[in-house]
């Protein structure tokens, strides 16, 4: 129950214990959390659709609300936000009919960024094209001289072709489907994390489009710090805010086994929670959590790191601002 302390294993398990509303109270809250149970855009092992409901119970004892407290890793003292956050529960999901469900995502979303900030836990990666277009719509409407860019953290770069018989969107497109509809410029993608081998044509296509690359061999040599701080800086002149999508696998495989393709040689869960706090310094719309896989991980660490990360995110990272 929102605002009465109780033990993590008892109760009705929403998001931080918030409050489980309907739509008509979304404008009474700082932060509406929505959950995506679909992995049909995943192209290899399946079980990401049962990670909002998890995320959900390992979010149980975090709360972000102001209470002083103290940084043993940086030595200091430190206040997290205070905020009203919510649980307006799943999509309705439609699981043979992947346009229905992204359009589903987008209006929820769209309603939600309207009036809160809208915080979404898939599902695999592909419901970020729904979610990114419902902040879209929202902002267009609301604010038509801003342009909107993701912060994308990954192992995977995400521009690849329809492939086989996968949906129009599936988790390896969503990026290439929202610059070539319109909704995005390559210029305003900022991709944290991949590495590893890929196409050469992935990359060519990368540069064409002038997205920003920061490897996980460059993030290892430049810093973290140093990378949000670049880009901070060359957006810090624009009307521009961001959208923010973390695909849990941009994290290296010794920490997360739960989710579908993991890889070697990513970034450290550190370097994550210092990455999600810097985006203080950034305006931030919408945020998503993707990928993750309860049904591979039976520790089910993936989904404490998880929700340790979003707690970052919210006490020190966020910071409430006026579509």
């Amino acid at each position: 129950m929102a605002g009465k302390e109780e033990l993590i294993y008892s109760g009705i398990p929403t998001f931080m214990g918030g409050d489980f509303i309907k739509e008509k109270s979304i404008k009474n809250y700082d932060v509406v959390f929505l959950g995506v149970p679909t992995d049909y855009g995943a192209s290899y092992r399946l079980g990401a659709k049962y990670a909002p409901r998890q995320l959900r119970e390992y979010s149980f004892w975090d709360r972000v609300d102001g209470l002083p407290m103290y940084d043993l890793d940086n030595e200091r003292y430190i206040k997290t936000n205070n905020l009203k956050i919510a649980d307006i529960g799943d999509i309705e999901v439609s699981p043979t009919n992947p346009t229905e469900n992204q359009n589903n995502i987008t209006d929820m979303v769209c309603k939600i960024t309207k009036n809160s900030f809208p915080l979404i836990c898939g599902g695999d990666h592909c419901i970020t094209y729904g979610s990114f277009r419902g902040c879209y719509k929202a902002l267009k409407e609301q604010c038509p001289d801003y342009e909107i860019g993701i912060i994308h953290y990954d192992a995977h770069m995400d521009i690849e072709q329809d492939y086989l018989n996968m949906p129009d969107v599936w988790h390896g497109n969503i990026f290439r489907k929202l610059i070539e509809d319109g909704y995005l410029e390559g210029k305003n993608l900022y991709t944290i994390g991949p590495r590893g081998v890929v196409n050469r044509k992935w990359v060519d296509y990368s540069k064409e489009n002038c997205i920003n690359l920061y490897t996980s061999n460059k993030v290892k040599k430049d810093g973290i710090e140093n990378v949000m701080e670049q880009i901070a800086e060359s957006n810090k002149k624009k009307k521009i805010k961001f959208y923010v999508t973390f695909d849990i696998d941009c994290i290296d495989m010794s920490y997360i086994f739960g989710t579908g393709t993991p890889q070697s040689n990513g970034l450290p869960v550190y370097d994550c929670e210092i990455s999600l706090r810097a985006l203080r310094k950034l305006d931030i719309i919408g945020f998503d959590l993707v990928e993750l896989n309860p049904k591979l991980d039976d520790s089910h660490s993936s989904f404490v790191i998880a929700a340790e990360l979003l707690f970052h995110f919210l006490a020190f990272g966020f910071k409430r601002r006026a579509i």
